[in-house]
């Protein structure tokens, strides 16, 4: 079987920004081709990240569009580092942008998270309480919240597996919200295509690692990314990547076969073997 296509983030990124662009302007592919002089085929591959776009191209089709001066400068500042295998991407209104482009294009997400609840799995007051405790200001709250309400959707449509790997201290200190948000992460539990497994604090040497979101084609890792509080930092290079996919098996094989909690509500709830 064919190892998947690595993508290098900043070319993902421009492909994906192109694709948006265009379609906002309700401009369809072959158009745009025609009028930019170059084949449907290679203007699909600029927008798929299959190839890189010439920085030329990319100037050439942003202009076309009549994309705003922020997005334009933003769109040619990621062109400029296109073959980069790895990326710290700090364009703050678009932080959950490349991550969702990569979540897109995975057929399965491994999530590692040590000190508190994933993303995906936080109950909105919870997701609150967590953007409070970073002063995070106002306009960039508002997309996070939308930008996780958006990869909710897309975890309970179940178009790719999820694995989530907690440490359980990360599932204390939630005071008021604990019953509900362990309630909220067993019935995601629940979904055939979700896994959520926790790794005991007893486990030291794990639970220092920190937190880290894996993106899997058929098993195999095509990207990694370190999540930070003022930006991320995506990685493709293939030494990292089999670092990163070493760990997560780890992770997995330390991790409980079921998802339990100390004070949890009731019987700890069975969840479905690692895939």
């Amino acid at each position: 079987m064919p190892k998947p296509i690595i993508r290098p983030p900043a070319t993902v990124a421009v492909s994906s920004s192109l694709r948006d662009a265009r379609k906002r302007r309700g401009i369809g592919l072959r158009r745009l081709a025609e009028k930019i002089g170059v084949h449907p085929a290679t203007l699909s591959a600029w927008e798929l990240g299959i190839k890189v776009a010439p920085a030329t191209a990319v100037a050439w089709i942003l202009g076309y569009l009549r994309v705003e001066s922020a997005e334009y400068d933003r769109v040619m500042a990621l062109a400029s580092h296109a073959g980069d295998v790895n990326l710290v991407d700090q364009s703050d209104p678009q932080l959950g942008h490349l991550l969702w482009t990569y979540e897109q294009l995975s057929s399965r997400v491994v999530e590692w998270a040590p000190s508190c609840i994933p993303e995906l799995l936080q109950i909105r007051a919870y997701a609150e309480r967590i953007l409070d405790k970073a002063v995070v200001q106002d306009d960039r709250r508002d997309i996070d919240l939308l930008g996780r309400q958006v990869r909710r959707q897309a975890l309970d449509g179940g178009d790719r597996r999820y694995v989530f790997l907690i440490a359980d201290q990360a599932l204390h200190g939630m005071d008021d919200l604990h019953n509900e948000q362990i309630e909220h992460i067993r019935a995601a539990a629940q979904l055939k295509h979700v896994t959520v497994r926790t790794v005991p604090s007893t486990e030291t040497a794990l639970t220092s690692i920190g937190a880290f979101t894996l993106f899997e084609d058929r098993s195999d890792p095509f990207a990694v990314v370190l999540r930070h509080h003022h930006c991320n930092t995506y990685l493709t290079d293939r030494t990292t990547l089999s670092r990163y996919n070493d760990t997560a098996r780890t992770l997995l094989r330390r991790a409980s076969g079921e998802f339990a909690t100390a004070n949890a509500l009731s019987a700890p709830t069975q969840v479905q073997a690692a895939r």
